[in-house]
């Protein structure tokens, strides 16, 4: 088994585990109802936890679907060489290289991202993100390539190194402008590494409309990366189309907290990409995994019920003196 082969295996696990946890929960939660000893618990909330871990055969049931969930996952868990880095954000630059870019502006796109490495003021934003980033830079026209590897990035040092990277690129092809084939190909870069990020984001610029395909197939294109948990930034640039900011916005940002910073010409590209990667890099506290919080929740209310049982054995001591 691959180590991609191994870390999407071990996604699948943490989200069947998820759900089969959850599903233990609103089962109890149904035959609790049902036996009209707690009628009025809300299904839409969390807060019947305390009381519904006071059953000893629930509590039971729960505790051996998170036992399961982590014992399979100590189980798959690969060895050290396939063993997966964990950051704070996955980043793909998807930069636009199709016949409407020239060569000049090309190269003030690339400038552009070397510059934003070099910037000290990004470098001290990767410096202060939790687990640093792992990026990678690829070009895409009527195809798509990888022009730069995974690279982890956790300091000056390693900026600069990513920058040289880039610096080196060069012009992979000059076709039509096929944003959709650079999304699904920037996605396929992020389910294919070494890295595990709480956040994962494609950046894309670009300064056309999708031609390609249609933009019915790059919304889909969109829409399946967002529900993989991707999160799609954009930078279109201004100049050669109209509106193409407002056609950004509706057909190719998306995710959580997705957002759009357009560039007036090629010649604004390089302030524009310096903002928006600052804005994806900031430093942000990672958002537990639902599995996590249920684990919290659980191990919470057990303490709860431990609580009333002890003190239930000590009104019963009294008593009896």
């Amino acid at each position: 088994m691959t180590r991609f082969q191994v870390r999407r295996k071990l996604r699948k696990v943490c989200s069947k585990a998820k759900y089969v946890a959850l599903g233990t929960l609103s089962i109890g939660q149904t035959s609790v109802n049902r036996s009209g000893s707690r009628q009025g618990i809300g299904k839409a909330t969390l807060n019947f936890l305390p009381t519904y871990f006071q059953n000893k055969y629930t509590w039971g049931a729960a505790v051996i679907g998170l036992g399961t969930a982590a014992l399979t996952l100590g189980v798959l868990s690969p060895s050290a060489s396939f063993a997966a880095t964990v950051v704070g954000t996955e980043l793909v630059l998807s930069v636009d290289v199709s016949g409407s870019v020239d060569t000049n502006e090309f190269n003030l796109q690339k400038q552009g991202y070397v510059n934003a490495f070099r910037n000290p003021t990004i470098q001290n934003q990767i410096s202060a993100l939790p687990g640093g980033l792992a990026a990678t830079l690829s070009y895409w026209s009527s195809g798509a390539v990888q022009s730069v590897p995974w690279t982890f990035i956790s300091d000056a040092a390693s900026a600069n190194a990513f920058a040289d990277l880039i610096a080196a690129t060069s012009r992979p092809s000059s076709g039509s402008t096929g944003i959709a084939n650079g999304i699904n190909f920037a996605r396929n870069l992020l389910d294919n590494n070494d890295y595990v990020g709480n956040r994962r984001v494609i950046d894309v610029s670009g300064d056309g409309s999708e031609n390609v395909t249609s933009d019915a197939n790059l919304r889909a294109a969109r829409d399946n990366a967002v529900n993989a948990g991707i999160v799609i930034n954009g930078l279109p640039i201004l100049g050669s189309e109209a509106n193409l900011d407002t056609y950004y916005r509706n057909n190719v940002i998306g995710g959580s907290g997705s957002f759009l910073i357009a560039a007036n010409n090629f010649s604004d590209f390089g302030n524009a990409v310096t903002q928006k990667i600052g804005r994806e890099i900031a430093s942000e506290q990672p958002v537990p995994e639902p599995l996590t919080i249920l684990g919290s929740l659980a191990a919470g209310s057990f303490g709860v019920a431990l609580r009333r049982k002890y003190n239930k054995q000590q009104q019963k001591e009294t008593a009896k003196v």
